[in-house]
């Protein structure tokens, strides 16, 4: 079991800031693309590319200022770096498999369902993130058990 500690809350608030940061991008993104087309399959596709941009300007500025503030002046850029190079691959490919897949078939059947654009959106993107949140814990968890490194 997962103990709750400084990191795991630390790990999971970038996570919250970099989804913050999707949903400011794909609403962004969806409410625009809307204005030119009302078909479905552009509005989530456009959706998703708003998100990825999003999430990495969040969840970037987030995992560096955290860095910055926990290291008491003991910053290490080389373990910043090994951090990213352990965490990004899994995540992108979470991402990829997981994620994105899951808001792109979320929205699109939300919209077509009810029309609009803005709620669908916002609720596709809470389902699709509650998965990943739950698939970067337990990688994060098996990362530890298996090589004793903590992100």
């Amino acid at each position: 079991m997962i103990k709750i500690s400084k990191d795991f809350i630390n790990f999971n608030k970038e996570l919250l800031f970099g989804e913050a940061g999707a949903i400011l991008g794909a609403q962004a993104t969806s409410y625009f693309v809307s204005e030119v087309t009302m078909k479905a399959s552009t509005i989530s596709t456009y959706t998703v590319l708003g998100s990825i941009v999003g999430a990495s300007l969040f969840w970037l500025s987030t995992r560096v200022y955290d860095k910055i503030k926990t290291s008491r002046g003991e910053f290490s850029s080389k373990r910043f770096v090994e951090d990213i190079a352990y965490f990004t691959p899994v995540a992108f490919l979470l991402t990829l498999f997981i994620y994105y897949p899951s808001l792109y078939y979320f929205s699109k059947l939300l919209i077509e369902e009810s029309g609009r654009v803005t709620i669908p959106v916002f609720f596709s993107q809470a389902g699709a993130f509650l998965l990943l949140l739950f698939a970067l814990n337990f990688y994060k968890y098996l990362l530890f058990k298996i090589t004793g490194r903590k992100l």
